[in-house]
């Protein structure tokens, strides 16, 4: 059907629009390539009072097998441009460009600080929601603001860096306002020419710490690497169906750390597992603790299971319906728990399915 300028579908299959392969489908569904047609699915929404639904990429995502009984609003807006900024170069991209692709425009522009967030699947709207970040990189240090729509009002607003509030692979935009938003665009700070910074101790292995490294190489390195782990996604790569790192890293107190640090040690240990970072708390490998629980790489149960190149990463061998891969990561959740008392947080955005697989108690 026709809903004033956007054309609306029924029934519309989802399963194909994630990485997972997985899912059913969209009650409606509108693909919007521009900010005025978001205002048409709003309306199309608030008139007949249903749920929304913001759909990117698709990657970071598992949509239930009964689908979603709302509007999916499928965010194609598209736009690239540059403005001078003193010393910096602002960089406005549209919300439903592709990331991959807007990070290698980026550096074969010379523009440095989003090098080590290549190859990460999903669309520039969706890098803020998850604070995205990798290899020592996190898109908060290079984002100045975000325009967006306010889903319940349509009005546009401008969501600077510090009201983006920006933490450990959270915002603004998937915790206390989540909902609220619809991104349209993003504005990224960058540095015309500027010298790579190395701060993953995988990089300067690869790379080296010579003076004449390129933010290309740097680039190219990064690639390399999601590669050999699976997590590049199309063609030209052996990648997997699946969303990527299915759990966050946990933060625990320095405090606590040193009953992990024993309990690891005693299921066999792990190399480099543990970074002490800000206010005195440890970021932890959530692939060691899945690892030493019992999951190795290509643990497998039916259609599910962990990767054969990335403890972190549940995939979908082929056939899995949503429930399963749900199943499948609630045991590994479970498993974790119980042997060493931490409750893995998804970062994967489950849609149709219970927000916590296990209670909050623990680190």
């Amino acid at each position: 059907m026709r809903y004033c300028n956007l054309m609306i579908k029924e029934n519309y299959p989802l399963s194909g629009l994630t990485t997972f392969d997985t899912g059913g489908r969209a009650r409606y569904y509108a693909e919007v390539s521009a900010e005025d047609e978001v205002g048409s699915a709003l309306d199309f929404a608030h008139e007949r009072d249903l749920k929304i639904f913001v759909l990117g990429g698709g990657s970071n995502l598992l949509i239930s097998d009964d689908g979603f009984p709302g509007l999916v609003i499928h965010n194609r807006i598209e736009g690239f441009d540059l403005r001078p900024a003193g010393s910096h170069v602002i960089v406005s991209a549209g919300a439903g460009e592709d990331w991959p692709a807007f990070v290698d425009r980026c550096v074969s522009l010379g523009l440095q600080g989003i090098e080590c967030l290549a190859g990460i699947p999903g669309t520039v709207g969706a890098a803020p929601v998850q604070n995205i970040g990798a290899y020592g990189q996190d898109v908060s240090g290079i984002i100045a603001g975000v325009r967006a729509i306010e889903q319940g009002t349509g009005r546009q607003v401008y969501l600077t860096k510090d009201e983006c509030r920006f933490g450990y692979r959270s915002s603004v935009f998937n915790t206390c306002s989540y909902g609220k938003y619809i991104s349209v665009n993003v504005d990224f700070r960058l540095i015309p020419n500027g010298r790579p910074e190395l701060r993953y101790r995988e990089l300067e292995r690869r790379l080296g710490a010579g003076a004449d490294i390129t933010i290309s190489e740097v680039r190219d390195a990064v690639i390399a690497i999601r590669d050999s782990k699976g997590l590049l996604f199309g063609a030209g790569s052996e990648s997997f169906k699946s969303a990527g790192s299915f759990f966050r890293n946990p933060v625990i107190p320095a405090s606590a750390f040193a009953d992990l640090e024993k309990r690891v040690a005693q299921a066999g240990g792990c190399s480099e597992w543990a970074w002490p970072i800000e206010d005195g708390m440890i970021k932890i490998s959530a692939a060691c603790l899945i690892e030493r629980a019992g999951f190795a790489r290509g643990f497998r149960d039916g259609n599910a299971g962990i990767s054969p190149r990335h403890t972190l990463i549940i995939i979908n061998y082929g056939g899995a319906t949503a429930a399963e891969i749900f199943s499948f990561a609630a045991r590994v959740q479970r498993g974790v728990f119980n042997e060493f008392g931490v409750a893995l947080a998804p970062e994967v955005r489950l849609v149709g399915f219970p927000e916590n697989l296990l209670p909050t108690q623990g680190w």
